[in-house]
């Protein structure tokens, strides 16, 4: 309905007037277009609120073959993650982990 009123109306006003109209609609729809993917949530993907999130995170030290975490510790890696200014990390010794960001695991 929509397409055969635009047509009807574009065979009315003549070929040039057409061709500016057809020209301005297209490049109006191929910056929606372009948008799109940044202005809507993708159906099913994690959402901001589902974001691993770390900031300020203080100093994180293991030793001996200890861990040690001042930031997030997770299992997976499907979800977006965010750091600003995380600390100062070290480990020392076999087997020692220190971090002050985001540890990822894998699934088991």
């Amino acid at each position: 309905m929509i397409i055969a009123a635009l047509v009807t109306y574009l065979v009315k006003v003549g070929l040039d007037k057409a061709d500016k109209i057809a020209s301005s609609i297209g490049v109006v729809l191929a910056l929606v277009a372009l948008g799109v993917p940044y202005l809507l949530p993708r159906a099913g993907g994690p959402t901001m609120r589902d974001l691993d999130r770390v900031q300020d995170t203080g100093t994180a030290t293991a030793t001996a073959g200890g861990r040690a975490t001042s930031g997030v510790d997770t299992v997976g890696d499907d979800r977006p993650a965010h750091v600003v200014r995380s600390g100062d990390a070290s480990a020392d010794g076999p087997g020692s982990v220190a971090n002050t960001g985001i540890q990822r695991r894998p699934r088991t």
